[in-house]
Order: C-alpha cells, then structure tokens, then sequence
C-alpha cells in the first residue's frame, strides 16, 4: 500500500509542476510553439491544456508499480473532457481564479487515482491510444483555429461572448 501512495504522490507532483510551469511560460512568452502546451486565455478548452500534457508527462513516468502507460490512457482522454465540461460549468459562475484551480488539483488527483486503480484499463488498449493521439491532435488544431462557440470562447472578449447592435 506504501508504494502505491508513493508512486501517486510522484506522478500528482509531477502535473502539479508541470501545470505551474506551464502558467508560468504563459506570463513569460507567446511563443506560437508554445500555445499548443499553455492556455492562451481562460476558455474552458484553453485551460482543459492543464489537464492533457501535465498528466501525459505523469503516465510517462517509468515507475515500479505494476502499471504500464497504455493502462493509463483512459485517464488521458476522459480527464481533459471532464475538465472541459467542469470549467465550462462554473465559467457560468464567473468565478475568479481559485475555484479554477482547486477543480483543476482535485480533478487531477481523481484521474490520477483512477488511473493507478486500473479503472477503465480493461478492452482494447489501441483503440485509446487513437483517441489520446486525437485528443493531441485536437489541441493543436484547435489552438490555431478555435470555432467561435462554447467552451472556445475568451470569456474576457465582449465580442465574442454577444452581439452589440448597432
């Protein structure tokens, strides 16, 4: 029971850090290379990026607990949905910042949790190494060219969140 608090408490602090890391290269650069990594503003789909990358970095980790990577992919692909669907819930609120954060810590210790229980590792593993590469393949596509709806919208730009008649 030990190594398996261990190896969680390893792989938690590694998307913890990697999720500062990346809020911190937000402030310090705007790099087009770096916007597939780090939310350019606070969509719900922007910030679903703290989710994805810090938790492949997680399930990359080689450790001695039994796992391997491919019975962590579920967790790559439904935790960053979960998010999604969890920020875009209280974006309604208009909260500030912490309620942000505290969903994000949280949702990725379930996932984490979640992940090294097995759940969801059972079937064929391939068909959820697809929908992790799609789910990549999604950030990056839609990092460049985000659709004007929904969890895609900046919830700071008047325009895009109502029409102004004129």
């Amino acid at each position: 029971m030990k190594n398996h608090f261990v190896h969680f408490s390893i792989r938690f602090l590694v998307v913890l850090l990697a999720g500062l890391f990346l809020l911190l290269l937000r402030a310090a650069t705007q790099s087009p290379v770096f916007a597939v990594l780090m939310p350019q503003f606070a969509s719900p789909w922007e910030l679903s990026k703290l989710m994805y990358w810090p938790l492949l970095l997680a399930a990359a980790i080689p450790l001695r607990d039994g796992g391997k990577f491919s019975s962590r992919l579920p967790w790559l692909t439904v935790a960053p949905v979960t998010a999604v669907l969890l920020f875009w819930a209280l974006s309604a609120l208009k909260p500030g910042p912490g309620p942000y954060l505290v969903a994000w810590v949280v949702l990725a210790a379930i996932a984490l949790m979640l992940a090294q229980r097995g759940v969801l590792a059972k079937g064929d593993r391939s068909v959820w190494m697809v929908l992790v590469a799609a789910m990549g393949i999604l950030y990056i596509v839609l990092t460049f060219l985000p659709p004007m709806i929904g969890p895609f919208l900046d919830p700071t730009d008047v325009a895009a969140m109502a029409t102004i008649p004129y």
